[in-house]
């Protein structure tokens, strides 16, 4: 029985020691990872985060959600402008040649999920929220020459997709 226990603490001692060695010397890695937390309060269709990407022939966002949603409508215009929550007109900040208005439904803003970003891709020059109500986001995309677009869904992970062609 001691044989047994002396070789089992010379191969679990510096397995825990290893272990705790890591536990404290990566604060840094833990830290960012609490900054980035995205709580979204059990509600479907939460939208997580957004990143963007530059393809072959087209550059592509994707809205990252807790679970699938839907694509409720999609415009387009020259002028940046949409109606904002006070029902004013307001127009977004990053400035592009068109502009890509995206609602999404049922779908709500998570809180701590950065969903307003300027980006230096080819075709899409940033994205905003627009808005929030009643289970309905909007976001407005500046884009930049390009005009034609394909706004899909897609499961595991729940996103939604937006191509921009070249």
């Amino acid at each position: 029985m001691s044989i047994l226990r002396g070789k089992f603490a010379r191969i679990v001692g510096p397995l825990a020691a290893a272990a705790l060695v890591s536990v404290f010397t990566s604060p840094a890695a833990s830290a960012a990872n609490s900054a980035e937390t995205v709580n979204c309060y059990g509600m479907s269709g939460c939208v997580t985060g957004i990143r963007a990407a530059t393809h072959t022939g087209y550059d592509r966002l994707v809205f990252d959600l807790t679970t699938s949603t839907q694509i409720f409508s999609t415009s387009t215009n020259t002028t940046g402008d949409f109606s904002g929550p006070s029902g004013q007109t307001q127009y977004l900040t990053v400035k592009g040649a068109s502009y890509l208005f995206v609602t999404l439904e049922p779908s709500y803003p998570g809180s701590g999920a950065v969903l307003d970003k300027t980006l230096d891709l080819p075709t899409i020059k940033g994205v905003q929220s627009t808005y929030y109500h009643a289970a309905r986001t909007g976001f407005g995309i500046s884009l930049g020459p390009s005009t034609r677009y394909n706004v899909f869904t897609l499961t595991a992970p729940n996103r939604v997709v937006v191509d921009v062609y070249r």
